[in-house]
């Protein structure tokens, strides 16, 4: 169920980048096409988008466009697709193409990032914050052993594979209609977020849940153990 008296929000799904450190996998396909139990990536975040009943979704692609299009040509998803071909482009003239034929306010999300965001609450908070823009934030996990050490050299304490007090972009930015004005002064997506911070316009939305982002062939691996944590497959 979506929020009161919000139009629903129109989906973005990032999909044009190479995928490099995917290969040999990625010679073929693009990466939001890579599969986790015979279903690819791409498959499981439409799915958690219908879930909040957005059906309206563009689909940002470049690398291996032509495939992702065979893909919704031989798969029926029950949702209104759109796909654009922007080329090797950065992520800010890929959203600058799409938002020419979008409506409303819209939910921006990677297509190599799997994560249980309850987009509801990501929207109410965005309303609350009074900003034009939102991004979702996870807390940094990292999968080493963290040694604190004195001005001696001795080992204080250790922590293995702590969770830390920071927080990592995944995605799932809510951006409003009067945003998009400024996304076309840019020319780079990093420079639009970096420009964005600064100028205290973004809403941080805190997602203490679940998380997988399929970069390389070990986290293949690991979403392959962890994605029925996210979605019932």
């Amino acid at each position: 169920m979506s929020p009161k008296n919000s139009a629903l929000p129109e989906a973005i799904i990032l999909c044009g980048g190479k995928g490099e450190r995917l290969r040999p996998i990625t010679d073929d396909i693009p990466k939001p096409l890579v599969k986790i139990h015979e279903k690819p990536i791409l498959h499981y975040v439409i799915e958690h988008l219908k879930k909040y009943n957005i059906t309206n979704i563009h689909i940002a692609s470049g690398y291996k466009s032509s495939v992702i299009k065979k893909y919704f040509i031989d798969t029926h998803c029950d949702a209104e697709i759109a796909i654009y071909d922007s080329g090797d482009v950065d992520i800010i003239k890929r959203l600058q193409d799409i938002l020419l034929a979008v409506n409303n306010d819209v939910v921006i999300m990677y297509g190599d990032t799997i994560s249980d965001v309850d987009i509801n609450k990501l929207i109410n908070s965005h309303n609350k914050s009074a900003k034009e823009m939102s991004m979702t934030v996870w807390p940094l996990k990292i999968p080493y052993g963290l040694v604190e050490i004195d001005d001696n050299d001795i080992v204080r304490s250790f922590v293995e594979k702590p969770t830390l007090d920071k927080w990592i972009n995944i995605g799932y930015f809510y951006i409003n209609k009067s945003c998009r004005k400024t996304i076309y002064e840019f020319d780079s997506f990093e420079t639009f977020l970096f420009e964005s911070a600064n100028a205290k316009s973004i809403n941080a939305y805190k997602h203490k849940g679940l998380h997988i982002t399929v970069n390389t062939l070990s986290e293949l691996e690991d979403a392959k153990k962890s994605i029925n944590k996210i979605i019932k497959i």
